[in-house]
């Protein structure tokens, strides 16, 4: 029976150890988000695509996300049941900006962009940006961006951002 109650002990103690709180993911926190851009180079130069999806709070709420700059533009394509907002153009100032329209805990993006010149052109600056995911103001995430000659493929920058 003593070995039985020294059993049972051990089975209790490795159940309470492997469901600690240790191993639990970071809770989800609710914030508002800002996405800031930053481009530097012969930006005007190229064809910008900047793309927000899947701006989450709650369980699963669409949040829309607001283009503050450049202030003169709309999105130039929104698909509302994917949470899916586009804007392309040919960039006169080097600033993009995006808040999200209430709290939100998720996040994804993607940047990219196309030379406009089809012809290899040694003079040209290639363009290169910061992309910052502010919440409440802070710097969360940021990531950097290079354009690369006309005729070679560009590597976009694509995130999915989970807010702790």
């Amino acid at each position: 029976m003593k070995k039985l109650n020294y059993l049972l002990l051990f089975v209790f103690a490795s159940l309470f150890f492997a469901c600690s709180s240790e191993d639990e993911e970071p809770k989800l926190v609710e914030k508002d988000v800002t996405i800031e851009v930053e481009m530097g180079g012969d930006y005007y130069d190229y064809l910008v695509t900047f793309t927000v999806h899947s701006m989450l709070s709650g369980t699963s709420t669409f949040v829309a996300p607001q283009l503050v700059e450049p202030s003169s533009l709309a999105w130039t394509q929104v698909v509302e049941q994917g949470n899916t907002y586009s804007l392309t153009y040919e960039p006169s100032m080097s600033i993009i900006e995006v808040q999200s329209s209430s709290d939100i805990h998720s996040l994804g993006f993607v940047f990219n962009t196309v030379p406009l010149e089809r012809e290899p052109d040694e003079s040209l600056e290639f363009l290169t940006a910061t992309i910052q995911v502010l919440a409440d103001g802070e710097v969360y995430k940021e990531y950097s961006y290079e354009a690369l000659p006309s005729g070679e493929t560009s590597i976009p920058v694509s995130e999915s951002i989970t807010i702790y």
